[in-house]
Order: C-alpha cells, then sequence, then structure tokens
C-alpha cells in the first residue's frame, strides 16, 4: 500500500480544491462538493488521506466538518461496469440517488455501483471510509453484485464481521497490516456476495414452484365444482388472470389443459374404486357441465371413452 495523497482545506477555497481533488485522483468524472442547506461553506474543515492497495484498490479516509458531495465516477460515463464503492461511516450519513435513499448509521457500510450518479451529505462532523475496487476482487460477474447494492452491509449474513474488518482501517496504518486486513475484507465480500446471489436467484424459482403448486392445489380440492375457472383460482390467490396463466406456462401447462386433466384423473379413479358405479352420475361428480364434454376430454387423454374404461375394468375382474 502506498500513500496516493493527503489534502487538508479550509473555507470555500478549500472545499473547491476538495473536489478537484477527488476528480482527479479517484476517477470522477464529475464531482460537485458544497454544504449542507444553512451552512456557511467558510465554515468547511477537512482532511482526505488517499492510499493505493497494491491490487489497484484505493482507500479514502475523510475527517471533516459538515459536507455534502455529489459524486459521478468516470465508469458512468464510460457506460461500464468494472468498479464499485464501498463507503463505511463512523457518524450517520445520509447516501442518495434519484432512485434511492439510504442512512448509514455509527459503524455501518454500504456498496455502490460507481456508474450511478450519487450524493453523500452528513450534516455534523464526518469520520468515514471509502473504498474504490475493482469488481473482479469480488465476484466474476456484475450481475453478482445487484442484490448487495444500495443495502446497508450490517442487514447482510456476514454484515458484522464485514464492518468489523473495516473499522480496523481506522485504527491499524501498516502497509503490511492494511494489506492483510484487505484481503480479509475481499474474501468475505466476496462470500456475502455468493451466498446473497445465490439466496435472491433461488427465491424467485421457490415462489413461482409455490405458486404452481397451489394453483393446482386448488383446482383439486374444488374438482366437482362445474364453475371452477380461470377468474375464481386468480380471485383465490389475488392475482390477475394472466399472471395465473404465465404461472402454468413456466412449466409448460395451459389451465385448459390442466382443469381437463385433473378432473379425468378425478373420473379414473371414481371408476376403479367402484366399478359397477353409474358412469353418467360419476362424470357430473366430477364437475363436468356434459357427458359429450367428459367423453371427449377422457378419450383424449386416456383413449377410451368413461363408459369403454369402465367395461375394460370390468373385463379384467376375474370369474
Amino acid at each position: 500500500m502506498r500513500k496516493k495523497n493527503e489534502v487538508s482545506a479550509t473555507h470555500l477555497c478549500g472545499l473547491n480544491n476538495w473536489g478537484a481533488v477527488i476528480k482527479k485522483d479517484l476517477g470522477f468524472a464529475d464531482v460537485k462538493t458544497g454544504m449542507p442547506a444553512g451552512t456557511d461553506p467558510d465554515m468547511f474543515l477537512g482532511n482526505m488521506l488517499i492510499d493505493e492497495f497494491r491490487n489497484g484498490g484505493l482507500k479514502i479516509h475523510v475527517s471533516s466538518s459538515a459536507q455534502k458531495v455529489t459524486l459521478f465516477h468516470q465508469d458512468g460515463v464510460e457506460c461500464k461496469k468494472n468498479k464499485f464503492i464501498l463507503l463505511n461511516s463512523c457518524g450517520s450519513l445520509l447516501v442518495r440517488s434519484p432512485e434511492h435513499r439510504n442512512i448509514i448509521s455509527s459503524g455501518d457500510s454500504i456498496i455502490l455501483p460507481a456508474w450511478e450518479k450519487y450524493t453523500e451529505e452528513c450534516f455534523s462532523g464526518r469520520c468515514s471510509l471509502s473504498f474504490i475496487f475493482d469488481i473482479s476482487t469480488v465476484t466474476d460477474s456484475v450481475d453478482m453484485l445487484y442484490p448487495v447494492m444500495w443495502k446497508n452491509i450490517s442487514t447482510f449474513k456476514m454484515g458484522f464481521e464485514i464492518n468489523k474488518i473495516i473499522g480496523n482501517f481506522y485504527n491499524n496504518f501498516s502497509d503490511r497490516f492494511c494489506e492483510k486486513n484487505l484481503s480479509a475484507l475481499l474474501s468475505l465480500l466476496g462470500l456475502e456476495i455468493e451466498v446473497t446471489s445465490s439466496s435472491c436467484l433461488n427465491e424467485p424459482q421457490k415462489r413461482h414452484g409455490e405458486r404452481c403448486a397451489v394453483i393446482i392445489n386448488f383446482i383439486r380440492n374444488n374438482i366437482k365444482n362445474p364453475e371452477i375457472n380461470l377468474s375464481s383460482v386468480a380471485e383465490y390467490l389475488g392475482i390477475t388472470k394472466r399472471m395465473v396463466q404465465y404461472t402454468l406456462a413456466e412449466e409448460n401447462i395451459a389451465f385448459h389443459q390442466l382443469l381437463s386433466s385433473e378432473r379425468c384423473k378425478f373420473l379414473e379413479n371414481k371408476i376403479k374404486s367402484d366399478l359397477y358405479c353409474d358412469v353418467n352420475i360419476s362424470i357430473y361428480e366430477s364437475g363436468f357441465k356434459s357427458t359429450a364434454t367428459a367423453n371427449r376430454q377422457f378419450k383424449s387423454i386416456l383413449g377410451v371413452t368413461p363408459h369403454q374404461y369402465q367395461r375394460h375394468l370390468l373385463r379384467t375382474i376375474p370369474c
């Protein structure tokens, strides 16, 4: 790790220089520095220490009075998604963009996409650590990073450990320690990203599978009702008819085919359980509105009509 720059700034002119250093040394294409509303810029006082790790990552230690800075990294200008920002604060810090608004409480951190424009605002004294890393240091794909971006790290499974490792940088400054601490930090971040991303990828499939099972169970439990239809299933689930169709389509099932199949299975089991039953009565008890419909659908699935199926079973009975 090597010291890249150290800046001490005071008053409005110092605040302007503060922004120029951020732009020059940290790779930001656009920087707007200022103070929170109602605060005199000439009251600004700050110190910024910039260190560079052996892997090219940057560590920025800021100690200052109240300040507000809007940042847009070169990644965003060039439409690249190569870097991410890890921000930790010792005090309350507001981080926002047009789509997000997060408050970082004392000791907590947040992961931000470098390619999005955002604002950091501190209404009192600021003491923070920021890191700028290549995405490749923690994951092979930017898609894996999305589930952890704009979320407070304290909410993660390994959030406490990650924040604790980041906190080590406030009190230990030797190159050897910082490089080892960085290695531990990136390893833990990579593990957290892997765990969180896997959970997020599996969750939609899990929810989809559960919803599909609910649809099938609802049809089976109400199979005797001749009025069951797409609308009644959608109303029961509290979703649209199109969503019911979409859920089934993901399993290559059409609603009318599912309903027909379940009714035919129910009728088949009724005939099996009582070989001498009145087939016409069993047809209506299975939810069919007519014998013609039952005959057509039953034959399309089993190859015979319900009456033919009954006669076939009766012929198999030993004398």
